[in-house]
């Protein structure tokens, strides 16, 4: 397939068509997931954001596996009724978990380790529901510093950026 250019004046030269991507050296999975009918929104992200929290990163294999990053985007009822007024269609998911590594058999020794299946997976019958839905790729940085040690370049920072 030919990319069709349209007629347009760059201001920042590394977004232009013919400029490399800045996509940055970490998988990310991000999955999307709902609290249980039954646990309060107070009661779901208290948990995920201590006991899970704390469980996912003190297993072993958390760090054997190279986990870069760990994220957690909190939706709450008050954010997500403020978001009506974009007049979008909504994602209708409470939380999303970020996990980054740098290779995708990274993730998969930890996704298959027995720390995973004995602490994580049952926990999450406590404030969450099934199925997990899950997105991976890789960012590509366009405003902002680079993740410090992780070898990516930074995108434009308020030091560079041109306006119209």
């Amino acid at each position: 397939m030919t990319l069709k250019k349209i007629e347009y004046d760059f201001k920042h030269d590394q977004l232009s068509y013919d400029a490399t991507p800045n996509y940055q050296p970490c998988i990310k999975l991000s999955f999307f997931f709902n609290k249980l009918p039954e646990v309060s929104y107070e009661q779901f992200h208290r948990h995920w954001e201590t006991v899970h929290a704390d469980l996912t990163i003190a297993t072993r294999h958390f760090q054997v596996c190279k986990i870069q990053r760990y994220v957690q985007f909190h939706q709450t009822p008050e954010l997500r009724e403020q978001a009506k007024e974009l007049g979008l269609q909504q994602i209708e998911f409470d939380g999303c978990s970020e996990i980054w590594v740098k290779t995708w058999e990274d993730w998969m020794a930890f996704y298959k380790s027995p720390d995973y299946a004995k602490a994580l997976a049952p926990d999450c019958k406590h404030f969450m529901t099934m199925p997990i839905s899950v997105m991976v790729g890789q960012d590509n940085l366009i405003f902002g510093h680079a993740i410090p040690g992780e070898g990516g370049k930074d995108g434009v920072t308020s030091e560079n950026l041109k306006s119209r």
